[in-house]
């Protein structure tokens, strides 16, 4: 990044730091100022909502149930009534005449309609007629016309005495026969029968029917029941005042000021496993406003509520059968609900009301809106302002770099040529201030950049080289698994590893070296490359592995005349008869691993690492078989003597325990569990030494074997 652009970032953050401070916290504030308000407003609309609606549902239950103790004792008022009409208690009509008005008779009229998938079509009923089926036997002394002369005005005052209540008035008898009054003169939409063909039982008491279906208006009523007897006190028949449910259950509940998704339901508990005490199965529910307003329909199927606090569900369903009421707050359908309920009979139906939350605090979220969208003007106002400051800084910037990086774009210039790999190139000096030293300084430097550079090249090449003269792969020898690695802590290093095959008077075999060439760095690889070639030129031939090592330490002692270095070496030899011979140049012994028996072995020898005496001997060691299974495993000081970020050596305990974890690994994945146990031991520690580690594993059985 160039000086003109560093200015102008230090007089944007100079200017705009602060403006921007300034910025983010009056944003900070007003949107803790919305957040807030919004939360106190939610609070307060809540609370607010949660004793409206008690309110509401408490009024409604007891208004429900101030009418049904109306409708039952009307019930019970007209059965005695009419029992006195049908087994001739009474044979006077005059004081039962009754006339409604011709306004009351079409305010009543708008009441009757049928519903079907299109709206609502006009029922047309007759106020002065009753209807009869099939007919009825009337008392000694009285004809039918008589009786209906009686009933006519009876159930009329019912009907004008609450019209918004009584829908139909019927009579049925033992026998069938009965009365339905008003009568209706128009059945085009019915599409069932309007009553029953089978016998029922007839109630013994007043009894209210679940919510159902009005087959002639498809309305959902009550039926409110009284028996009907004779003087004997026998049960004769029943008297039924319909009565929609929306009659009971007004819209008017004025649940709109809270929410226009608020759902009532008519519930009655019932017991069950499922839900832990208790659950409320919905009998009855008003349609939605886009529907049918001011309508209630009975589920289809069997519903219930439910919610997914079942703790708070439970303390509803205790509250209802203590014949109290109350609003909870709790889930319904996925969404924040509040749960408004009263009970309208101890331990039956109840009323509840279930009003969204979202909808309630819709006014809190509305001013939290407005407090956002001024968040968002003022987010714009500040934007122009950044852009203006900051168009204005550039300006300054760019004229008021050009004063002093002249200078630096030259010397820039001279670098990219050293960069781009001219080492003739040279800065420009010119004054006595800090850029001028910065350039005699970088002319300076860029001949040793040179050197040094020449000096990388050749590091790299003898890397490459170094790592040729190591085995590309593993070789294969009657069944033995082999492998091996090195890694060095430089470019290059001394260590060394190779897979030499050969034949002598015993048949073919397989020299596996492992050597460690003292120090580190490209002396120890020019002299591991040395011993490399030696070893290889004499363990080609047929002589023993100890006269072999003899051989290459006088040469290796005169290539290290005075010069303090050494190597040590270990020569491990593999027959195709399963034998093992071995040589220990001062290389640390080999450990033979028996897996059965889950011990270790030293592979041990006397000799002295090459180099430091020209007559040494060595010692050649041999087992004449293992057996199959065993493990053999060489490796360098490199291994042992890693150390932790703490300076704990990793030493050979710790090898041991990775070979015996492993030991049922091939060779390869042995040896890449031993660099990696390395490399976790070691952790960002420097790797101060080179590491080699070659393993063997016997096969199962030797070809030899029987």
């Amino acid at each position: 990044m160039g000086i003109r652009h560093k200015l102008l970032i230090l007089l944007l953050l100079i200017s705009l730091i602060p403006l921007l401070a300034v910025g983010v916290g009056i944003k900070r504030d007003l949107a803790r100022l919305g957040e807030e308000l919004a939360a106190r407003s939610a609070a307060v609309l809540i609370r607010k909502a949660h004793s409206g609606l008690q309110r509401i549902v408490e009024d409604h239950a007891r208004i429900l149930r101030r009418e049904k103790q109306l409708l039952e004792s009307s019930a019970l008022f007209m059965a005695s009534r009419v029992e006195g009409i049908i087994y001739g208690h009474e044979h006077s009509t005059t004081d039962q005449e009754f006339t409604a008005t011709a306004d009351e008779m079409r305010t009543a009229g708008e009441a009757y309609y049928f519903l079907h998938m299109h709206g609502r079509q006009n029922l047309d009923v007759d106020f002065d007629d009753l209807e009869t089926r099939p007919g009825i036997a009337p008392p000694p002394g009285l004809d039918e016309s008589a009786v209906r002369g009686m009933l006519l005005p009876l159930m009329k005052r019912m009907k004008f005495r609450y019209p918004e209540l009584v829908l139909w008035v019927d009579m049925t008898l033992a026998d069938r026969t009965g009365i339905t009054y008003p009568r209706s003169t128009s059945d085009r939409y019915v599409r069932e029968p309007l009553y029953e063909t089978s016998p029922s039982r007839l109630p013994d008491r007043v009894v209210w029917s679940r919510p159902k279906t009005d087959a002639r208006t498809r309305l959902l009523v009550f039926n409110v029941t009284a028996p009907i007897k004779d003087p004997a006190g026998k049960i004769r028949g029943e008297i039924t005042i319909v009565v929609p449910i929306s009659a009971l259950l007004h819209k008017g509940m004025h649940l709109d000021i809270y929410s226009d998704n608020a759902v009532s339901l008519v519930v009655i508990p019932e017991d069950g496993p499922a839900a832990l005490g208790g659950r409320l199965k919905v009998i009855a529910q008003e349609q939605d406003q886009e529907s049918m307003r001011d309508h209630w329909r009975t589920p289809e199927r069997d519903t219930w509520l439910a919610s997914g606090d079942a703790g708070r569900y439970a303390m509803m369903m205790d509250t209802l059968r203590g014949a109290s009421s109350g609003v909870t707050d709790m889930p319904h359908a996925g969404r924040d609900t509040l749960w408004a309920y009263a009970p309208v009979e101890p331990g039956g139906t109840s009323l509840v009301i279930l009003v969204p939350k979202a909808d309630v605090v819709a006014q809190a979220q509305t001013a939290k809106a407005f407090i956002l969208g001024q968040i968002g003007n003022h987010d714009r106002r500040m934007g122009l302002t950044v852009l203006a400051v900051g168009l204005v800084v550039m300006y300054l910037a760019f004229f008021l770099s050009k004063l002093f990086t002249r200078k630096i774009s030259s010397l820039a210039n001279a670098v990219g040529r050293v960069a781009g790999g001219d080492f003739t190139a040279r800065a420009e000096v010119r004054g006595n201030d800090e850029i001028e030293r910065l350039g005699r300084a970088f002319n300076g430097m860029v001949p040793e950049l040179k050197e040094r550079m020449a000096i990388k090249n050749a590091l790299e090449v003898a890397q490459q080289v170094q790592q040729s003269l190591l085995p590309a792969e593993s070789p294969h020898f009657h069944g033995h698994d082999i492998a091996a690695l090195s890694e060095y802590c430089f470019e290059t290093g001394g260590d060394y590893f190779d897979f030499i095959p050969r034949r002598t008077g015993d048949g073919e075999s397989l020299v596996v070296a492992v050597g460690d060439v003292s120090d580190h760095g490209i002396p120890s690889a020019l002299m591991m490359a040395s011993a490399r070639a030696y070893i290889r030129s004499h363990a080609a031939s047929d002589e023993r592995l100890d006269v072999v090592v003899r051989r290459v330490n006088e040469l290796i002692s005169d290539d290290m005349h005075q010069t303090g270095r050494f190597m040590t070496l270990f020569l491990l030899e593999l027959t195709g008869h399963g034998a093992v011979r071995w040589v220990r140049a001062g290389h640390d012994p080999a450990l033979l691993y028996d897996p059965a028996g889950d011990r270790f072995e030293e592979l041990a020898g006397v000799g002295l690492p090459l180099g430091v005496i020209r007559d040494a001997e060595f010692e050649l060691r041999e087992h004449p078989r293992l057996r199959p299974g065993r493990i053999i495993v060489i490796g360098t000081d490199g291994i042992w003597e890693t150390t932790s970020p703490e300076g704990v050596m990793f030493g050979k305990e710790r090898f041991k325990d990775v070979i015996r974890a492993n030991r049922n690994a091939d060779a390869a994945g042995m040896v890449r569990a031993m660099v990696a146990a390395l490399n976790e031991f070691r952790g960002a520690a420097k790797k101060t030494d080179d590491m080699t580690v070659a393993v063997v594993k016997i096969p199962p059985e030797t070809p030899t074997m029987p």
